[in-house]
């Protein structure tokens, strides 16, 4: 086994405490990436939050063109009897007197 020399312990303490150093860089970017991914996290919510809006009004839009496309069906019906009235085609196949 090698003796500890003066040159060898003083190699050893520089080695000691270059690590030192990068352990103190890893953990301050180790802190830089749990606040960055704790900010993404409030993003991710954020448009989850949103996401979920958005199908809601979408829903709400489908639900309001398919009252629409009621509504229209009975406006079309409504306008064909009101045609044959002032025509004077009446629904039952009688025509009206004059």
């Amino acid at each position: 086994m090698a003796r500890w020399n003066d040159a060898m312990l003083d190699r050893l303490a520089d080695q000691t405490q270059a690590n030192a150093q990068a352990i103190t860089r890893l953990e301050a970017k180790v802190d830089a990436n749990t606040e960055a991914i704790t900010r993404l996290e409030v993003q991710v919510s954020e448009l989850r939050e949103g996401q979920a809006m958005m199908m809601q009004i979408i829903m709400q839009q489908q639900s309001s063109i398919e009252a629409l496309r009621h509504d229209t069906r009975t406006m079309q019906g409504d306008v064909r009897l009101m045609l044959d009235v002032l025509t004077r085609n009446y629904p039952n196949g009688h025509q009206g007197g004059q």
